[in-house]
């Protein structure tokens, strides 16, 4: 073993960069932790998976309260805007009972950050894990309880392993799958948050939600959707039953997605305008359903965003591409005059169904994820701007698409059944 500080061993065999190993040393000359205070030495230690350096140590609540930053981005060099965490959900059962914890003296182990004094110098402690742990301390520390806590500190992280070692502390409690979602988005780059900001879907500095969100702001599932489903019905041959899909979420990035964003033009105008006139119909539809009197559902205003309806809609604007006068009857439901009803007809979907078909259980057009759904969802879309007599989705309209599609898939379904004959 090497002594390169008074308070650090590096163990037999392994060598660290010497850049890791002077931020090592600031960090135990900036903290006093409570081994040293014990006169132990810490040792470096090598995460084999990410190939990043960290030592194990303890600090006291006081310390971590103060020092910890729970806004921890992936690239403080492109913006210190975007946090890499998820946010802080202070009312569930998990996080009171965590309190009550902190508040009886308990010792938090694991807490995961780096120390990265290179922006936002006066809380170096990025916080990668337990921010929840961490909000707790603080809290208990204000109410005059303090306790010493494990932290493991990481060094000189590159994004790569920022994003590695984050994702690898949040899929080990129960977060969802759209943190991770953007946590993979934000290693790939900006381009899609950038595109989402250009055409209003997200507010100039805002990033996309960790979780479904209430307020109607869109997670990367949704936007990945949009611009899959968009391009894939521009390419998409006519007089065929058209499938849309829903890019997948969770560890790892949708194929679908991956393969149209390796090409993808992000300033191509037709991609620009599907996406504000998407925009401008959640807007309208949250609008419409949240400031009348009756059906204020949260799930009616926020129906454009329901993976769905995404997929379907802008699958039916990248089809409409090769027919103009298909393609502004489809954008026109977002410009519907001054009505009560909602652009979406949200209350006309959520009752339609086929009858002798649909169980007493099915809740409705573009409330499920699965292709029968996608493709009644897309008929939708498709008769309204090709067949209806009057702009906007009735019940009427609904159940017509419901039947549309299940003749057509019935027929296609023939056909493949006598080809095998």
């Amino acid at each position: 073993m090497t002594e390169l500080h008074a308070s650090l061993v590096v163990p037999q065999g392994l060598t660290a960069d010497p850049a890791i190993v002077e931020e090592v040393r600031r960090f135990l000359d900036s903290f006093c932790t409570h081994e040293l205070e014990n006169g132990t030495q810490l040792l470096l230690l090598l995460d084999k998976r990410s190939k990043a350096y960290y030592v194990s140590c303890h600090l006291d609540s006081k310390t971590i309260a103060g020092k910890a930053d729970l806004d921890a981005v992936l690239d403080p060099e492109e913006s210190e805007d975007y946090k890499l965490n998820r946010g802080l959900y202070t009312d569930t059962y998990a996080y009171k009972l965590m309190k009550k914890d902190a508040l009886q003296g308990r010792s938090f182990e694991d807490l995961v950050v780096e120390y990265d004094a290179s922006y936002r110098p006066r809380k170096p402690l990025k916080v990668f894990g337990g921010q929840h742990r961490i909000e707790a301390i603080g809290e208990a520390l204000a109410k005059g309880v303090s306790a010493v806590h494990g932290v493991r500190v990481y060094f000189c992280l590159s994004v790569e392993q920022k994003t590695n070692i984050a994702m690898a502390n949040n899929t080990s409690i129960a977060v969802s799958n759209d943190l991770l979602d953007r946590m993979q988005e934000d290693l790939l780059g900006s381009d899609l948050r950038n595109w989402c900001q250009q055409i209003g879907l997200l507010d100039p500095g805002q990033n996309f939600a960790d979780r479904r969100s209430p307020e109607g702001i869109p997670t990367v599932r949704t936007a990945r959707t949009l611009i899959v489903n968009f391009l894939k019905g521009k390419e998409a041959p006519e007089g065929e039953l058209h499938a849309p899909v829903i890019c997948k979420s969770g560890p790892g990035v949708d194929e679908n997605y991956t393969q149209v964003r390796e090409h993808l033009d992000w300033s191509d105008p037709d991609l620009t305008t599907m996406g504000k006139e998407f925009s401008s119909i959640h807007k309208l539809q949250r609008e419409r359903v949240l400031n009348r009197t009756k059906d204020k559902h949260i799930e009616f205003a926020n129906k454009a965003i329901h993976p769905c309806v995404a997929a379907s809609w802008s699958y039916a604007a990248g089809l409409f591409q090769r027919q103009p006068g298909s393609l502004k009857a489809h954008y026109a439901l977002a410009g519907l005059g001054p009505s009560p009803a909602d652009p979406l007809g949200a209350k006309a979907l959520s009752t339609a169904r086929l009858k002798g078909v649909d169980p007493d259980t099915y809740r409705g057009l573009g409330a499920r994820m699965n292709s029968v759904e996608l493709g009644r969802m897309l008929e939708v879309f498709v008769l309204q701007a090709t067949k209806a007599k009057r702009p906007g989705i009735s019940l009427k309209l609904a159940n017509a698409a419901v039947k549309s599609y299940e003749a057509r898939k019935a027929t296609r379904d023939a056909e493949n059944a006598l080809g095998r004959i």
